[in-house]
């Protein structure tokens, strides 16, 4: 595509009305709002001095920590982006078995918290626990991040290049690695740095497995020694690994360059004797991510028949969706304005507002439960052990989530509308309610349905911040396996996938992966 062409539609994007003060104040005042727990962590790790800071940094604990920490996020980010590509290449160039069924399921693990698999296989393999049973039930929870998106790409490329390259001689490998391999390699880096940001804050199947990453560090820190400063420190450490992985993920973006994508598309390669070997491969890693649970909290179900507690069941399940449906409201009524400014007035303070909110998209929800349990025993004493106040836990911790997805449906919105809604003599607010918002708003329901599945699914900033006697799913699966009532917890989670499963799907589904988290800041070229 001609560059002149694109820097003209992009001109279009930007709207020529002085940003309005009232949408600038609402911006600032989210950003804030967002950021109170890093400046109150930032203060507590500050208590002791920079030397307790430095005297736990040399701890031999900690520094173990450090390591098992960066290192299984590395593991996860390869192991996912080994099963992404695999998975995307198989299903989107290849003449595989059972096509059309292996993409309804591409999406599902997504729908199942990793903490759920972790409990699955403890439920049949009690002894399992240590580093890498949780590097693999990581990987194979998060490939998806790098499946989805990379199927999508590959797509769009056209077949016609890849037929030449054949022709000159060259082997599928060498084909995949020169031809396609450059078209895909962005977006599969950015799916899998968000499998190894995924794993750094991960803290159920890392507790599960007896691991101690920095989560379940701060966690046990903060429960059995009571020692916020420690654990305010501590997650320091982490916030800052995380923020790393994430400016990695961002400068990985890049354009995505796809050469000469008009024409035929489709499959390619005939597997031929090698059809079924792939077909049973993509088998064997769907059971491994969805048959294994799902046996197990059928089975487990089962078993229990009228031992359940349905009243109960209903009732936590009731919990988890209201204080999820909460949080993400109060997500979207957050993330709108600053969307609006992103995407609508291209400015210095529009761009540094973006850059601090993919810090909240770094905040592990361990760190937002410590610094909410502190904030708000000290000063939201009204709200204190509510579920408002985990309800807001939830918007901090995925506004960045839907953040990326009001934005691009905002971008996709042409300003002309608004220019014409003015010159009716319409001020901008009405222009915004009558004709932007209501094109943009399956964009914003999106957004919403993906804080509302990542709220049900949350664990750690949930234990910590739970009103007394109240229960959610995720808290519920916890309590129960954490003294090996493995069938007890299993209706639990048997009702947190189903919950979760229905929206999981429609965000992520491959013939929409353009509008997920996974691929809300890439430009194409």
């Amino acid at each position: 595509m001609n560059n002149a062409l694109i820097n003209s539609d992009k001109i279009k994007l930007v709207s020529t009305i002085k940003t309005p003060k009232y949408l600038v104040a609402i911006s600032l005042f989210s950003t804030v709002f967002v950021l109170i727990p890093v400046i109150y962590l930032l203060i507590r790790s500050s208590e002791n001095g920079i030397s307790s800071f430095i005297d736990l940094l040399r701890r031999p604990k900690t520094s173990q920590t450090l390591f098992t920490s960066l290192t299984l996020s590395l593991v996860v980010a390869l192991g996912s982006l080994a099963l992404g590509l695999f998975v995307a290449s198989t299903l989107a160039k290849t003449n595989v078995y059972l096509k059309r069924f292996f993409l309804i399921l591409m999406p599902l693990p997504l729908a199942i918290p990793s903490y759920v698999i972790a409990y699955s296989y403890l439920a049949i393999f009690p002894f399992l626990q240590g580093f890498w049973i949780s590097a693999f039930i990581l990987s194979v929870a998060t490939f998806p991040f790098v499946a989805i998106p990379t199927y999508s790409i590959l797509r769009k490329i056209n077949i016609n290049q890849e037929e030449v390259a054949r022709t000159l001689g060259l082997t599928p490998l060498k084909v995949f690695l020169k031809i396609i391999w450059p078209q895909i390699k962005n977006v599969s880096f950015a799916g899998a740095l968000l499998s190894a940001l995924y794993a750094l804050a991960e803290f159920g199947t890392v507790s599960f497995m007896r691991l101690d990453t920095f989560t379940r560090v701060i966690y046990t820190t903060y429960r059995a020694a009571f020692d916020r400063s420690t654990a305010a420190s501590l997650a320091i450490m982490l916030l800052a690994l995380s923020l790393i992985v994430v400016y990695t993920e961002k400068k990985s973006r890049g354009q995505i360059v796809l050469i000469n994508t008009g024409g035929k598309t489709g499959s390619l390669f005939d597997l031929k004797r090698y059809r079924f070997l792939s077909s049973f491969s993509l088998f064997g890693l769907n059971l491994l991510c969805l048959g294994i649970p799902g046996y197990v909290l059928i089975s487990r179900t089962i078993d229990l028949g009228v031992d359940i507690d349905l009243i109960q069941l209903l009732s936590t399940t009731w919990n988890t969706a209201s204080v999820a449906f909460i949080g993400a409201s109060l997500s979207i009524i957050f993330a709108v304005p600053i969307g609006i400014l992103i995407s609508r007035f291209k400015s210095k303070l529009a761009t540094s507002l973006e850059n601090i909110f993919l810090i909240t998209h770094a905040i592990p929800g361990v760190i937002i439960g410590l610094a909410l349990v502190a904030i708000g025993s000290r000063f939201l004493s009204g709200i204190y052990q509510t579920l408002y106040l985990l309800a807001i836990a939830y918007s901090i911790l995925f506004i960045a989530n839907s953040l990326g997805t009001i934005r691009n449906n905002l971008e996709k919105t042409p300003v002309k509308f608004e220019e014409i809604s003015r010159t009716l003599g319409q001020n901008y607010f009405q222009s915004l309610r009558r004709i932007v918002l209501p094109i943009a708003a399956p964009g914003i329901l999106s957004g919403w349905l993906l804080v509302f599945v990542s709220a049900m699914k949350e664990l750690p900033a949930t234990l910590m911040l739970r009103p007394t006697g109240f229960e959610t799913l995720a808290t519920s699966i916890w309590t129960q396996t954490s003294i090996s009532q493995f069938a007890q917890a299993a209706p639990f989670a048997l009702a947190l996938i189903c919950v979760a499963s229905i929206p999981s799907y429609l965000i992520n589904r491959p013939n929409v992966a353009e509008t997920s988290i996974m691929r809300d800041n890439i430009k194409y070229d």
